[in-house]
């Protein structure tokens, strides 16, 4: 199982048509003969038979590994196919949506479809099931470990995997934090402007930002328009205007100053490349080996890349909703509940059932099974799906375990308080220097990552946003703790010896 909380319906139904019918001709694999997406209102669970997932990701992992060239050359495809979809979906802003007929609308919908259903299709077998069971981490790691006893170079596996897969290629969260710098630096310059960022009210601040520096202004308008749809994830809402400016003012009011920030930022940056040629140097590994790396590192950037490709396509999805809306008398909540191929199919017909989708929204389960070779799928509300739902063996989850073990993303060993910190709504309980666990993370979370003293998250391998973020900001992580998030409570105080992948309460 894995859980994604404030999902809906339609994000989930391309990829998975996809993952079911596309992926044997694309050459990553058909293992899987049933599966089911369980949503409970915000709530959802994509549900495998074990053997079956297991079974996929192995021969996933063994191709890849086996192959790496083909592997990034299939990466290399998904990126092209996300940033289409970054420009088609940006692109939607400037479209006169009202003035469109309904065909040319269905239209639309079909357009940003093909990059949607490709990108996040194809990508969640490269960026994501691959490495789901940690194969190609574990792979690598012992790469490495022969490499270090071989060439008797002092230092641990951890610390090389996370240095050697961390992508030479800025994430999100870096472009992200780097533009927020540099304009608390056009803030700082300006005398004035920086004493009323410090002094002011903050809610005054906010009305009277436009005209205190227009200049600055529109500098903090062109940031907030790029990132913000970033935390959208799948169902919105994005971070408002409010919460930037509340960074700068907190920045500023700090003290803090952000021309060393970013020098710190660059110097990171550089000392992470410059490690990694070192290490590659050191350990003499084969042409094979650099190429598996490589991969590796490839597979976290594209999993960063595609996944805010996403972000922002259900951002700009919304306004496509809001017009769909008023023409067939849904709200937002019930357009989400379709797949896409069902919001097409409305456009075109005028027609939606508004009873079915407001059941969808409380209980739905999307069942896709294999018959005679031939994919068929049936999507159960109500007693249906509860009937379902009993019929399911689940796999039991460990409660009372005082040690977890997952895989080092981070090396370190650091002590703290536990916070469970799954949705935005629950930021707000993370203090500084807490232990973060998650099932997953993403990047409406950030805020909360950046104070914690170490990171443990469900979702494993080297590809997992959690891995990703806290190579970038060199936080102590442990990732593929099967249920730290169900063992775990807020409040237990634990120790993560990340570099040995252990959580251990205290």
């Amino acid at each position: 199982m894995s859980d994604i909380p404030q999902n809906i319906i339609f994000m989930m139904g391309y990829p998975v048509k996809f993952f079911m019918e596309e992926w044997p001709r694309w050459g990553v694999g058909g293992k899987v003969n049933r599966y089911f997406t369980y949503f409970k209102g915000n709530f959802s669970q994509m549900v495998y038979i074990t053997r079956e997932f297991d079974a996929q990701a192995e021969f996933l992992a063994n191709k890849m590994i086996n192959n790496p060239r083909w592997a990034v050359g299939l990466l290399q495809q998904v990126e092209k196919w996300s940033t289409g979809f970054f420009k088609e979906m940006a692109g939607v802003k400037s479209i006169p949506l009202s003035r469109l007929i309904n065909v040319e609308l269905a239209l639309l919908m079909e357009k940003v479809g093909q990059k949607h259903r490709l990108s996040h299709g194809l990508g969640g077998a490269l960026s994501w099931h691959a490495d789901a069971t940690g194969a190609v981490t574990k792979h690598i790691m012992n790469i490495i470990q022969h490499r270090l006893q071989r060439q008797g170079l002092n230092r641990t596996v951890p610390d090389v995997f996370s240095v050697l897969t961390t992508s030479t290629k800025p994430s999100f969260v870096i472009k992200e934090e780097k533009s927020f710098l540099q304009i608390a630096q056009s803030i700082i310059k300006k005398r004035k402007l920086k004493t009323t960022f410090i002094q002011s009210n903050f809610d005054k601040l906010v009305v009277d930002l436009k005209q205190l520096d227009s200049v600055v202004y529109r500098l903090i308008m062109r940031h907030y328009n790029k990132f913000a749809p970033l935390t959208y994830q799948y169902k919105g809402p994005a971070f408002p205007l409010d919460y930037y400016i509340g960074r700068w003012q907190a920045l500023l009011r700090d003290g803090q100053a952000p021309a060393q920030l970013l020098k710190k930022l660059a110097v990171r940056q550089l000392l992470v490349k410059k490690d990694q040629k070192k290490l590659v140097r050191q350990l003499h590994f084969t042409r094979f080996e650099i190429d598996l790396i490589k991969m590796a590192r490839y597979m976290t950037y594209i999993k960063d890349y595609r996944k805010n490709a996403l972000y922002q396509g259900m951002f700009n999805y919304e306004s496509i909703f809001k017009e769909i809306g008023k023409r067939l008398e849904l709200s937002i909540n019930q357009i989400q509940a379709m797949r896409p191929w069902e919001v097409i199919a409305a456009i075109k017909s005028g027609k939606a059932n508004s009873n079915e989708l407001n059941q969808r929204q409380i209980l739905t389960v999307d069942y896709w099974y294999k018959k005679s070779g031939k994919w068929h799928n049936r999507v159960l509300t109500g007693k249906r799906a509860k009937q379902f739902l009993k019929k399911i063996t689940w796999q039991k989850v460990q409660s009372s375990a005082s040690e977890l073990f997952g895989t080092c993303a981070y090396p370190g060993k650091v002590q703290g308080v536990v916070k469970i910190i799954n949705i935005p709504e629950e930021m707000s309980k993370m203090k500084s220097g807490n232990i973060m666990v998650s099932h997953n993370t993403n990047p409406n979370l950030v805020p909360a990552m950046k104070k914690a003293r170490a990171l443990v998250s469900v979702a494993g391998g080297l590809t997992c946003h959690t891995a990703i973020v806290a190579r970038e900001m060199q936080v102590p992580c442990v990732v593929g703790v099967i249920d730290c998030d169900k063992v775990l409570k807020d409040g237990d105080r634990v120790e993560v010896d990340a570099t040995k992948g252990m959580v251990k309460k205290l």
